[in-house]
């Protein structure tokens, strides 16, 4: 057999599959449904969080890629180098949230609440992205940035 034919089985891939997104822990996903606010360095993603609360949680680290994070209520909480990569925050409350080296490339932010929200160190913010989110005078943002009021 060739060795890249040995090499694609001892990977558990099959000649012709492409790499699938590394999928969510259904235990942190059921831990977060039920109630459990804090999962530092979760596998969450591509899990449907929609209208969900980690209020004051602890998601340090999480992995939120491609996650459906729509309405879900995500302030004051602690999301230190997250990866929200493509996620969908539509109508998500981040306000005052820590988001020190969170990765937002791509991320949907579509009345995203990010009001008091410390944003200055996070990265792949688009001011196309700010634009449609809702902040306030204490949302702290990246120059040359700026984000717009809402009531």
């Amino acid at each position: 057999m060739p060795a890249f034919l040995v090499s694609l089985l001892l990977l558990g891939l099959s000649a012709g599959s492409q790499a699938q997104p590394t999928p969510y822990d259904p235990a942190a996903v059921a831990s977060i449904r039920a109630g459990h606010h804090d999962c530092p360095h979760c596998r969450l993603a591509h899990a449907d969080l929609t209208n969900t609360c980690v209020k004051h949680g602890d998601l340090e680290g999480a992995d939120f890629t491609g996650a459906k994070l729509v309405l879900m209520c995500m302030s004051y909480g602690d999301y230190k180098d997250a990866s929200f990569r493509d996620a969908n925050l539509s109508g998500a409350n981040l306000a005052h949230g820590h988001l020190d080296g969170a990765d937002l490339t791509g991320a949907r932010l579509t009345i995203t609440s990010i009001k008091g929200a410390d944003l200055s160190r996070a990265k792949g913010l688009t001011q196309a992205q700010i634009d449609q989110a809702c902040g306030d005078a204490e949302t702290r943002l990246p120059l040359p940035l700026h984000v717009k009021t809402c009531s």
